[in-house]
């Protein structure tokens, strides 16, 4: 009696139908390094010729310095 239970069991697990293996498509995000865009300088600026008398070279020079100043907080802005 033992002997025709175990194999009507072992019959039985035989005709269990196998797992069913399901083929599914992940796509995984990976990062990827990618060079940061350069930022476009303001043109140099064209200073003004040093010529003429003392007082004139003084205010050329004075004129100069104020639109070197004026183009470095552009470029100071376009770096933050």
């Amino acid at each position: 009696m033992k002997r025709a239970l175990l194999l009507s069991l072992f019959l039985a697990g035989c005709a269990a139908q196998p797992p069913r293996v399901v083929v599914q498509k992940v796509d995984v995000p990976v990062p990827v390094q990618v060079p940061c865009p350069a930022t476009k300088l303001p043109p140099k600026p064209t200073l003004l010729p040093v010529a003429g008398t003392p007082a004139q070279v003084i205010r050329a020079l004075v004129a100069d310095l104020a639109i070197v100043m004026g183009d470095d907080d552009q470029v100071r802005a376009l770096s933050q």
